[in-house]
């Protein structure tokens, strides 16, 4: 790859080639797309706004994320992260991340939030396994009906990651896993046992590629919202929340101790 400087949106340049690099990669559902008015406004007033730039200053990626606020806890809220295809697989996208966390330490920040689809396995291999995030919060249908093409025909049921900047990552439990989801020889999600009682973790299986289940029927991915909502509905009760996921397709989802 050619060089790549990732940093701060400075000029009228910078917020356009992200406004317009949205559209390149959101572009089937305009909502998606986020006024450069509306970047600059947030980096002005305490959000992080941040691109990937080539040296002929062709822009190729970007993360920008607001201030928010939840139980008298200040966070940033990453809100949208997108690299154009021919960068996927680079890391790109982790680069991306690790610069606005850099940054969001450096303005005294230590918890960074996002929501992504469970279902989306490299979204999830990236966010727990890769950086270092947990899970704990699931909501049915978050961002209600979407048209675009990864989220058309399906309940936007969400993850929320937490990203704690200041403390280190989770130590695995000890203890044979409760396996709660699984996938049968037919690609099916299959139920095998939601009994937590006295577990100190639990893996919950999903599809290695969910969006060619999507091609391949509908009413398979419609089981897997289903299947999985059930299996993290069911873990996050009984007080176990995602701390990993594995390259097989697997969440670990594990008892922390109360201070975590």
């Amino acid at each position: 790859m050619p060089p790549i400087a990732i940093r701060l949106a400075r000029t009228q340049e910078d917020y356009a080639g992200c406004e317009e690099l949205s559209r390149t990669i959101w572009g089937a559902a305009e909502r998606n797309v986020v006024p450069r008015e509306l970047l600059l406004t947030m980096q002005l007033n305490g959000g992080i706004v941040q691109g990937a730039w080539l040296p002929d200053a062709t822009i190729v990626g970007f993360v920008f994320g607001f201030l928010g606020d939840r139980d008298g806890r200040r966070r940033l809220c990453s809100h949208q992260l997108g690299v154009l295809p021919a960068y996927r697989g680079t890391g790109l996208g982790v680069q991306l991340k690790l610069a606005q966390a850099e940054e969001a330490r450096r303005r005294g920040l230590e918890l960074i939030t996002w929501t992504f689809d469970p279902l989306e396995a490299r979204n999830a291999y990236i966010n727990l396994h890769r950086l270092g995030a947990i899970a704990r919060r699931y909501d049915r249908d978050h961002y209600g009906v979407m048209d675009d093409d990864l989220n058309r025909g399906l309940a936007t049921d969400r993850l929320e990651a937490e990203w704690w900047l200041m403390k280190p990552r989770s130590v695995p439990a000890a203890g044979p896993p409760v396996v709660m989801l699984g996938v049968d020889g037919q690609g099916d999600p299959r139920r095998l046992n939601f009994d937590l009682q006295g577990a100190s973790r639990a893996f919950i299986a999903v599809p290695r590629d969910f969006q060619a289940i999507k091609l391949q029927s509908m009413e398979l991915a419609k089981r897997w919202r289903t299947e999985t909502r059930a299996a993290f509905e069911a873990a996050l009760a009984d007080g176990l929340i995602a701390v990993d996921f594995q390259r097989d397709g697997v969440y670990v989802m594990q008892r922390l101790a109360s201070e975590d």
